[in-house]
């Protein structure tokens, strides 16, 4: 489902055309987020550490009403949520890429095999361009050999794309056994400020914090 937005209506309205009048109106932000919890959850669910940190990327990202904005033309709608479309290991040398529904309440263990059967099924590892914008999608990516710094992704050059970016690295260990990683979110300044990204991080933190249920 989604809901087209009354632009008369809408608070975020100039500001939309603020930043619309811009022919790059993308930005990107990389913090430290800490995921021991997401590591440890992995060992003991028996579930890829990757998979589990999509599970929580989308929850959190769900979670979000401006991460669930799209511009289509003039309009804009609210999505009921988005799926991800992320990148896995396709062979030695290339990358895939897969998509799944995302379900609300779907427990990670779940989510998990849902990702491993899609992923073995994948026919191809590049999708066709009418799949690739068939659906509502966070593109997610991983950089598992490297603790970067900062990361920019790639994107077209039109304004109203509306798909959030999300990459994280490897993680690192302090001596207090913490794990921690660079987690960057690339995002259209027309739908989404500074304060839904400090809303994200703490809505990441709430969905690893809910990993201790399962």
């Amino acid at each position: 489902m989604e809901q087209r937005i009354d632009r008369a209506a809408w608070r975020r309205d100039a500001h939309d055309r603020l930043f619309a009048r811009l022919d790059v109106p993308f930005y990107s932000l990389t913090f430290r987020l800490d995921v021991t919890d997401v590591y440890a959850f992995s060992k003991r669910a028996g579930v890829s550490f990757y998979a589990a940190m999509i599970w929580v990327t989308m929850r959190a990202v769900n979670a979000v009403e401006a991460f669930r904005y799209e511009l289509r033309g003039e309009d804009v709608y609210l999505l009921d949520h988005r799926n991800p479309s992320y990148t896995y290991s396709w062979d030695d040398e290339l990358f895939g890429i897969c998509g799944v529904e995302w379900i609300d309440g779907e427990p990670p263990e779940a989510f998990a095999a849902r990702c491993k059967e899609a992923e073995a099924n994948n026919p191809s590892p590049i999708p066709t361009a009418e799949a690739d914008e068939a659906g509502h999608d966070v593109y997610l990516s991983s950089l598992p050999w490297l603790d970067y710094g900062h990361v920019t992704q790639e994107f077209p050059l039109d304004r109203c794309d509306s798909t959030p970016r999300i990459m994280w690295g490897r993680f690192t260990e302090d001596e207090q056994g913490r794990k921690t990683l660079s987690y960057t979110v690339q995002v259209n300044h027309r739908l989404i400020d500074g304060i839904h990204l400090k809303r994200l991080n703490e809505a990441l933190n709430g969905a690893i914090k809910a990993l201790e249920a399962y």
